[in-house]
């Protein structure tokens, strides 16, 4: 299964703002652009309404027809098809006069008409093309009082608006997009130097993860001390219980050493009991070594795997003789395992121990490399345990048999022995219908 991708806080922070940034910014532009162009329409409302009163002003009223002359001000009236033409009608669509730009353009009329001295602004097409459309209803009143309802019309072409806007909206981008760019250097920046005492952190509980501190700095910032000052408060306690443990296991080593030497001195024959004392006497001196020991353990010493195994298995038999137990071992003669002798002697004893008082005669023990691991194989054709109970085996004062006495922590310091190399141990259904115990350990490479 593929690792999942370490979370980060540095990455989630960058992403939430550039995020945030890029959305404020986008509607921020939509905003300019729309703003930008209700100006655009207002001021060509405000162009047209001036082109009416123009027009106004130019108007004639002579035999019952409009007269323009030559009075109109803008040469586009005169212009053909320049974009901006005029036209009065009556109430009921009788055209009276239009631009001579637009003589050869059928003018539509609007869909909508404003009311008697009112103004109406609308968007139309005229040939094909958008335009602006500017209308006003006046009442002309004659020289004879009457009054003659009289519609005119101003249509302004949008390319030249919308051109504009086109050019608006690309300069629009351009000066977004440098805003984002500077705005981007200017967040990781302050990323990394807001996150800066979290990276700190991060290296010095890697420092503190290798023993070459013993506690964190107290001058992080105020938002970090609770947690450094809490750790550093664990760390001490830690420290503490850790020496009364060390001074303990010194004292009941020590105080072993006494009687073990008188037992060493005796005159015992049998090779058993002189093994077993030995045996004894080297832990007692590894456990000791350990409990004064403060440095690092050293994890790159190999072993091989097959001597340690057989001289563990011919002690058992001897232990044991009156089960005539079997052991089959599948193991390479050259394969090394990177584990300290006198752990192995403690991991692999208590297994094989365990397994010589469940099986009936017969255990296997075998081995295969994958994946940069070790995976050793303790087979045993015991009755088994159940899954229930295999879940608990690892516990300290937790028994999987009922064998004999004992104080159900041999399987706890396998457990223990086992996650200080970074390994793992599982209990599964042996091929020999008892017990399998799959201990995995780290190929550790030596120097």
């Amino acid at each position: 299964m593929p690792a999942h991708r370490s979370k980060s806080i540095t990455r989630r922070l960058t992403i939430a703002s550039l995020s945030l940034m890029a959305l404020l910014l986008a509607a921020t532009g939509i905003a300019i652009d729309r703003a930008h162009t209700a100006s655009l329409i207002s001021a060509e409302q405000d162009q047209l309404r001036l082109q009416f009163f123009g027009l106004l002003g130019a108007i004639e009223w002579q035999d019952g027809t409009v007269d323009m002359g030559d009075r109109l001000k803008d040469p586009r009236f005169w212009q053909f098809r320049s974009g901006l033409y005029a036209q009065i009608r009556l109430r009921n669509g009788t055209p009276l006069w239009q631009s001579v730009s637009s003589e050869t353009i059928p003018l539509p009329a609007p869909a909508n008409t404003p009311r008697s001295g009112q103004e109406l602004f609308s968007e139309i097409r005229v040939d094909k093309e958008p335009f602006y459309v500017f209308q006003y209803h006046a009442i002309w009143e004659t020289e004879d009082d009457r009054d003659i309802p009289l519609l005119f019309s101003l249509y302004s072409s949008q390319t030249s608006l919308l051109n504009e806007r086109k050019k608006f909206q690309h300069q629009l981008s351009l000066w977004l997009g440098l805003v984002l760019t500077i705005s981007l250097i200017v967040t990781a920046l302050i990323l990394y130097w807001g996150l800066r005492p979290l990276r700190e952190l991060a290296t010095d509980l890697k420092l503190l993860e290798r023993g070459d501190t013993s506690k964190l700095r107290p001058d992080y910032p105020r938002e970090l001390q609770g947690i450094t000052h809490n750790l550093n408060q664990l760390l001490d306690k830690e420290k503490k219980q850790r020496e009364r443990y060390r001074n303990t296991l010194a004292d009941l080593a020590h105080s072993l050493k006494t009687p073990l030497a008188i037992l060493k001195g005796g005159d015992s024959k049998d090779a058993v009991v002189t093994e077993q004392i030995s045996r004894m006497d080297n832990i007692i001196n590894y456990q000791l070594k350990r409990a004064v020991s403060t440095g690092k353990q050293n994890l790159n010493g190999r072993i091989q795997l097959q001597p340690l195994i057989e001289r563990l298995c011919n002690t058992l038999k001897k232990v044991y003789r009156d089960k005539s137990l079997h052991f089959e071992i599948s193991l390479d003669l050259t394969q090394t395992v990177g584990i300290d002798e006198q752990d192995a002697m403690e991991l692999f004893g208590n297994l094989l121990d365990n397994a010589s008082k469940a099986c009936r005669k017969k255990i296997i023990i075998s081995s295969e490399n994958a994946n940069n691991h070790t995976a050793i194989y303790i087979d045993d054709d015991g009755p088994g345990i159940s899954e229930e109970s295999r879940e608990k085996l690892l516990q300290r004062g937790i028994r999987g048999d009922q064998y004999g006495q004992g104080q159900g922590l041999g399987l706890a310091i396998v457990g223990d022995i086992v996650d200080s190399y970074g390994g793992a141990i599982r209990f599964t259904d042996s091929k020999l219908g008892g017990v399998c115990v799959e201990v995995t350990l780290v190929q550790q490479t030596g120097h």
